[in-house]
């Protein structure tokens, strides 16, 4: 994929969720598969950041779970941050957003379909 048709894939991403990322380089590595590769050096793709983005997911749902329900013991509390932070959530997400049109894969995990199946869904999103 050329880097103007990327470039307008991540604007439509943005365009889709409603936020604009400061940081173009950075969303860029975020959607970028661990199958890609740019020739001698490994290109920086979204492993460290997905290990960065679970722990924040975790932390926000956890946060507003304890600010909405007070009155609660962490036994009741966690059925309802597992039903939120967990793969299928975060699939549902990623489809709904349309993270698919935006991932960055390589050619064999392009031609094999990798941003429609399922697995790479959740893989894309999976806390």
């Amino acid at each position: 994929m050329s880097g103007r048709d990327h470039d307008a894939r991540l604007a439509a991403l943005e365009t889709r969720i409603g936020y604009v990322f400061n940081d173009r380089a950075l969303l860029r590595e975020a959607v970028t598969h661990g199958s890609v590769d740019s020739g001698a050096k490994k290109r920086r793709d979204y492993d460290r950041l997905e290990f960065l983005g679970d722990r924040v997911l975790g932390l926000i749902v956890a946060e507003r779970l304890l600010a909405e329900h007070q009155n609660e013991q962490e036994g009741q509390l966690a059925p309802r941050y597992n039903a939120l932070v967990n793969k299928h959530a975060c699939a549902r997400a990623a489809r709904a957003a349309d993270l698919g049109a935006a991932l960055v894969l390589s050619p064999s995990e392009e031609a094999s379909g990798g941003a429609r199946r399922k697995r790479s869904w959740a893989t894309s999103a999976n806390p």
